[in-house]
């Protein structure tokens, strides 16, 4: 799908549908020029390359694989790979989205396979307000893409967190279950996942908020360092979410080991009961002619009698000191 906002030197805008009418109103010297391609066909790469000659090296890039987050400076454009995520909260699958993008002296075009929120909500402002929003310069236009993608990164350690919160109350119980441990892992990493994209992203934000490349103004420049200290923040708050993962695990073994014992503990209870009775009832089936003899007939009550009474005082001295 290809959506292209324009804005003419005249400061009216449009938003054009077809290739024809880019290459028509790119005649103008003037125009500043937004083109977003979501899973793009061949045809739509064609027409948007016979307009705005590409490096075909970088164009490849843009369509296939998944490369690391990267900035490269062309003669007369800037080319970026950056990632995004959607809020797990939302049924996302937590992994990351690719997002290319060129960035010259009057056009920014992106591209990209799946729908991403900081797209989505930067073309709906330009279909109502396109003039005002392209007239800050397309370098605007990737630095809103750019600091929405970080505070989306954001949100999502802070869904994972509430996800991580919720596994810490299940470890506690004694009724957890290895599901526990299999969530964490998962969680670990995405987590792991989270952390790698934006460090690497911040490899792309750091050269362009010291003002490195000329597609930047100064200004803005200045304005990317947030993109930046967002990113920071993300990494720093993955890396405490780590350490308290590590704290979920350790209340889970721990809940096991209580679980462990408390089966052992009664286990033991039953065997100490199990075992004099077994005594009795072995020293008795031997028929020696000893009291009580087995031709008496109340002499198997009275070694049933005996048994129910030493259960019965052996389980009085557990439940005293609390074993029961």
């Amino acid at each position: 799908m290809l959506t292209t906002f324009m804005r003419r030197a005249d400061g009216t805008a449009r938003t054009i549908e077809s290739a024809a009418d880019l290459a028509a109103e790119w005649a103008d010297p003037g125009a500043v020029v937004w083109i977003d391609m979501e899973d793009p066909t061949q045809e739509e790469v064609r027409a948007v390359d016979a307009v705005i000659d590409l490096d075909d090296e970088a164009w490849d890039d843009c369509l296939r694989g998944l490369q690391r987050p990267r900035i490269d400076e062309y003669e007369n454009y800037l080319f970026l790979v950056v990632y995004g995520l959607l809020d797990p909260e939302q049924g996302a699958d937590g992994q990351p989205r690719k997002l290319a993008a060129f960035c010259g002296d009057r056009f920014l075009l992106t591209v990209h396979h799946e729908a991403l929120p900081s797209i989505d909500r930067l073309r709906a402002r330009c279909q109502q307000h396109a003039a005002h929003v392209l007239g800050f310069g397309v370098d605007h236009l990737l630095y809103n893409i750019l600091d929405a993608m970080a505070d989306n990164y954001l949100s999502v350690s802070e869904a994972y967190e509430g996800q991580l919160e919720k596994l810490e109350d299940r470890s506690l119980q004694l009724a957890a279950d290895e599901s526990v441990l299999r969530e964490l892992a998962d969680l670990r990493r995405r987590l792991l996942e989270l952390r790698r994209i934006a460090t690497a992203q911040l490899d792309v934000i750091e050269p362009i908020s010291e003002g490195e490349y000329d597609y930047i103004s100064e200004a803005l420049g200045r304005r990317f360092a947030h993109v930046r200290d967002h990113l920071l923040k993300v990494v720093e708050h993955v890396d405490s979410l780590r350490e308290l993962g590590g704290g979920v695990r350790d209340n889970y073994h721990a809940a096991l080991a209580v679980r462990t014992n408390a089966v052992i503990r009664t286990l033991t209870v039953f065997a100490s009961v199990l075992l004099p009775l077994s005594l009795i009832a072995g020293i008795y089936g031997m028929n020696l002619p000893v009291w009580p003899s087995s031709a008496q007939r109340w002499s198997f009550w009275a070694v049933i009698g005996v048994m129910a009474a030493v259960a019965a005082g052996l389980l009085w001295s557990f439940r005293r000191k609390r074993w029961v």
